[in-house]
């Protein structure tokens, strides 16, 4: 099984994963919070979708799609 290399997020909380730097700004009371990894000149957006459950990261996953995104 290949491991993520955002797994170390799972569990966290929402307070723990705006102190990351480099972090963008999401809606805090959400559950559900996306960060762009990487962007082509094509419209191709690469993201990190981090889904919480009682205010802890309880789900990652990473999505490429064009256009918008949708949890």
């Amino acid at each position: 099984m290949k491991k993520n290399k955002y797994s170390d997020l799972m569990g966290k909380s929402k307070k723990e994963i705006t102190e990351l730097p480099g972090q963008d700004f999401n809606y805090y009371p959400a559950d559900f919070w996306f960060y762009t990894l990487s962007k082509n000149w094509l419209g191709r957006i690469k993201a990190l979708l981090l889904y919480f459950k009682e205010e802890k990261v309880y789900e990652i996953k990473i999505k490429t799609t064009y256009g918008k995104i949708n949890p």
